[in-house]
């Protein structure tokens, strides 16, 4: 992963607030995402694909859901930033709004 591209992921709002949630709760389904930012699927889907392609997450499929975790070969440096970013973010009222009002829907 390159440090650039690391930073400029993390450089979108929207992207923390799905970076939180990933965080807080290890695996998201993008249905889900797209309820709680109350965001259009294909909105949610290009941040995704862009947090993916910066290698910060990964997914997988099940069934018709695509299902998005933190990278489980991210480099330990680049996690604990992840984490004191994190730290930092629940002071963010909308992400508070975001991890409060969060509820999987096991689609």
């Amino acid at each position: 992963m390159v440090v650039a591209q690391f930073h400029k992921a993390l450089s979108e709002h929207t992207r923390l607030r799905i970076m939180a949630l990933i965080l807080e709760h290890n695996e998201v389904c993008v249905c889900d995402l797209v309820a709680v930012l109350e965001m259009p699927q294909g909105s949610v889907s290009r941040h995704l694909s862009y947090l993916k392609k910066s290698g910060l997450v990964e997914s997988v499929t099940r069934g018709t859901w695509r299902y998005y975790q933190l990278n489980k070969a991210m480099d330990e440096s680049f996690m604990a930033i992840l984490n004191l970013t994190f730290d930092s973010l629940k002071r963010d009222c909308q992400v508070q709004r975001d991890l409060t009002s969060f509820k999987p829907s096991n689609c």
